[in-house]
């Protein structure tokens, strides 16, 4: 197993497999349900080797590793035997969630297994607008039928597969979920739409509607199934389970979808439909302006996943979707943004870093960018927003309507050619990358100059002044190579240049005048800039994180000047030695910043010039 480590140090950050009710994945995002979410340490996990981000967003944990989840996720489960993500409205550890917070939860979990199907789908509506735009096949012939069908088969057909991933999340019988999907779409139902307007069962309407591509009745009928089913199920003898528990259900089920739950699920995808259009017709270039501006923060928070039964109803009521082409230009301009970072950044590591996400979000996967570069630099970030805005209200502001669900990634582009309004898409995308370039060009200082600023987390760079600073001893003890620390995150220089000190006292003080620019909450480790720009994480001991603040007492706090000798950290040495190695790496996090040592022989706190670093 290539990732069997790391899995293991995911495991001891939440608690143990014992923790976990179930796991699944997107894209981009190993997605972790758990019974007791105060056990998570998020800012351990965020230090496993390839994790990008690591949060809790709508009561489930997300790790964020990348195009490689698929294979993490694969590991996983079989390291600890548990698969398929399942969740109840209150966690274990009795925190109630919010009724938007479980709707977007349930939203995501039923159609996280379904998005490799509907990803394959769309690249194939690319692939065949790509072989018609090219006049390489003609849509008479028996192979576009063929290739056609490849397409839509998916999107025709998607309320059974919403119908068997909202089974797994309801614990329900997933086959009779099934029958629930083809009830609504029964041909000699489908037949009749638009010829009349309902049947007459035992007196009561079934209103002829077409369920094709439809999301909110499936996942409605089969969430009141769950509890029909639960019940017949409960007070059925056991020798007549078998073949008089389905026959009960879908008695009542398949009725009371098609006389109530089916038309309640469509009223509700229109009456959402019509509200989204209602914007866009107000204004299409403001509306589209904040669907494309929002689009990273979305991703962010989940809140994307509100999106998704919008477009899907958006294509079965109306034949085209609006919302879309406004999350194209975003994933453009996150490309862009990041790409644009390669030039902000002298470090060949980070520049390889650039590009691999750079090239991940222009074939539709903006997470390894968003996380691994837009987040790290707010002025990124706001040029990305503003670029993703721009493209998108232009769009939106020309009428663009998208015929068929797509990804938005550069080969979707051959479906959006379909349109005779391609030119405005081709606009707005040059609109979204030229805007979001300059900007980045404009606002973004290149690595290693003056007023960078990004959020930080342990290591991250927040400033780089050209200047050289003295640093004195943070600690009482013996200072060693950088190399010979026995960490490789430390030791290959991986967050910065620097030393380390094996200290023979548990304090630890300032070795400069400056601020504190980050505390660790489990006061293990504390960030420092210098008055002239330098800046230095000091971590006292290897994995000491997994102490959860136990035996250390942090002094200052974020944002508090201190002055040299000024005592940060308390902590007590013995301890914390007798279960961890105690070496303490001191790192210069500024981008290229070069650590000249003075001494490699024992230092006194607060006395000794231990080394110098220059940017």
């Amino acid at each position: 197993m290539t990732h069997s480590k790391e899995i293991k140090q995911i495991l001891q950050y939440i608690g143990g497999k014992e923790n976990i009710k179930g796991i699944t994945h997107c894209m981009t995002r190993l997605r972790i349900n758990l019974f007791d979410n105060n056990k998570i340490n998020l800012e351990a996990l965020f230090d496993i080797d390839d994790v990008l981000k690591a949060q809790v967003q709508n009561g489930q944990l997300q790790i964020v590793i990348g195009p490689a989840v698929a294979n993490w996720y694969d590991e996983m489960v079989q390291i600890t035997g548990i698969g398929d993500a399942t969740d109840n409205a209150e966690s274990d550890s009795g925190e109630k969630k919010g009724f938007f917070s479980r709707i977007l939860e349930i939203l995501s979990n039923i159609f996280l297994p379904v998005i490799p199907a509907i990803a394959g789908a769309g690249m194939m509506k690319a692939l065949l607008g790509l072989l018609k735009s090219f006049d390489l096949i003609s849509d008479k012939s028996d192979l576009y039928t063929i290739l056609n069908l490849m397409a839509d088969t998916t999107f025709y057909f998607l309320p059974f597969l919403l119908a068997i991933s909202a089974a797994k999340l309801f614990k329900t019988n997933a086959v009779l979920s099934a029958v629930l999907a083809g009830a609504l779409l029964y041909p000699s139902i489908l037949n009749n739409v638009g010829q009349i307007d309902s049947y007459n069962f035992l007196g009561l309407p079934i209103p002829v509607i077409s369920y094709t591509s439809s999301v909110i009745p499936i996942i409605l009928a089969v969430w009141v199934m769950s509890y029909v089913y639960r019940f017949v199920d409960k007070h059925m003898p056991d020798m007549l389970k078998v073949i008089f528990v389905p026959t009960v259900v879908l008695l009542v089920m398949i009725p009371l979808e098609l006389v109530v739950l089916g038309p309640l699920g469509n009223y509700f995808g229109l009456a959402l439909s019509s509200v989204t259009m209602k914007l866009f017709s107000i204004s299409s270039l403001i509306a589209g302006g904040i669907l494309g501006g929002l689009r990273p923060l979305m991703v962010i928070t989940g809140m994307h996943q509100a999106i998704t039964p919008i477009v899907f109803q958006n294509f079965a009521s109306l034949g085209y979707d609006i919302l879309m082409p406004t999350m194209i230009m975003s994933t453009f301009a996150q490309a862009t943004g990041t790409l644009a970072m390669a030039l902000k950044t002298k470090s060949t590591k980070e520049k390889s870093v650039i590009y691999s996400a750079g090239v991940s979000a222009i074939l539709g996967i903006t997470e390894p960018a968003l996380y691994g570069v837009i987040i790290k630099y707010k002025r990124v970030l706001l040029s990305v927003c503003i670029g993703g805005a721009l493209g998108a209200g232009y769009v939106s502001l020309m009428g663009y309507h998208l015929s068929s669900f797509t990804p938005s990634n550069i080969l979707s582009l051959a479906v959006y050619a379909l349109s005779p309004k391609f030119i405005h898409v081709i606009i707005g995308l040059l609109i979204s990358i030229i805007s979001t370039f300059v900007l980045v060009m404009i606002l973004q200082p290149k690595v290693g100059d003056q007023n960078e600023q990004h959020t930080v987390k342990e290591g991250d760079l927040v400033s780089n002044n050209r200047a050289e600073t003295s640093i004195y001893a943070p600690m009482n003890g013996t200072i060693i190579d950088l190399k010979d620390v026995p960490d490789k995150t430390f030791s290959s220089g991986a967050m910065g240049d620097g030393f380390a000190i094996i200290p023979n006292e548990g304090i630890v003080v300032a070795p400069f005048d400056g601020t504190v620019i980050v505390t660790a909450n489990t006061s293990h480790a504390i960030g420092l800039k210098s008055e002239n720009g330098v800046e230095i994480l000091i971590h006292i001991g290897i994995d000491t994180v997994e102490l959860q603040g136990k035996h250390f007492n942090m002094l200052v706090k974020q944002g508090d000047s201190v002055k040299r000798g000024q005592k940060l950290i308390e902590f007590n040495l013995d301890e914390i030695n007798k279960t961890y190695d105690i070496t303490s790496p001191i790192i210069v996090t500024n981008a290229n910043a070069k650590v000249s040592l003075n001494t490699t022989n024992r230092v006194v706190l607060n006395h000794d010039v231990i080394a110098s670093s220059s940017l």
